[in-house]
């Protein structure tokens, strides 16, 4: 069974909008089942959208989408590919016990360091994820605080 606005010219951004809007009014079964009706949707985008909804159950914090190609990126600190893994490792990250101080421009510093001996840090301001990534070399919290 096929829904309206899920395939064709322009129905990507139609059924992600609506994926995203299901999430926003917390109906997390309905965005699944968007998402399970949808065509054209890479692995990849289907991965990221299948975790920001499970990410929205379990109240992680969300990203501002404006700073995705910031975060996601191949520069030092910061990943190089946009995985529902690498999403992840950054949300998780938001913790009381992850959290390292607060910086001159306002943004919240959560830091850890994982398995491999990398550090995840994250900066959030008013609620969502502004600035993130991967040091292979952690960075001490005065580093981060910068």
């Amino acid at each position: 069974m096929k829904r309206g606005g899920v395939g064709g010219s322009g129905g990507l951004d139609s059924i992600r909008t609506r994926i995203l809007a299901a999430i926003a009014m917390r109906d997390y079964q309905h965005a699944r089942d968007l998402l399970e009706l949808a065509e054209g949707f890479t692995q990849q985008e289907r991965d990221r959208l299948a975790w920001a909804i499970t990410a929205a159950e379990r109240g992680l914090t969300p990203f501002l989408e404006g700073a995705l190609p910031h975060i996601f990126k191949a520069d030092p600190g910061h990943f190089a590919e946009d995985t529902a893994e690498a999403r992840e490792l950054i949300q998780t990250t938001v913790t009381q016990a992850n959290y390292a101080g607060i910086r001159e421009k306002g943004d919240l510093v959560y830091a850890r360091i994982v398995g491999t001996g990398a550090q995840i840090w994250v900066y959030v301001r008013d609620g969502a994820i502004r600035n993130g990534g991967c040091n292979l070399v952690p960075r001490s919290v005065e580093q981060l605080l910068r």
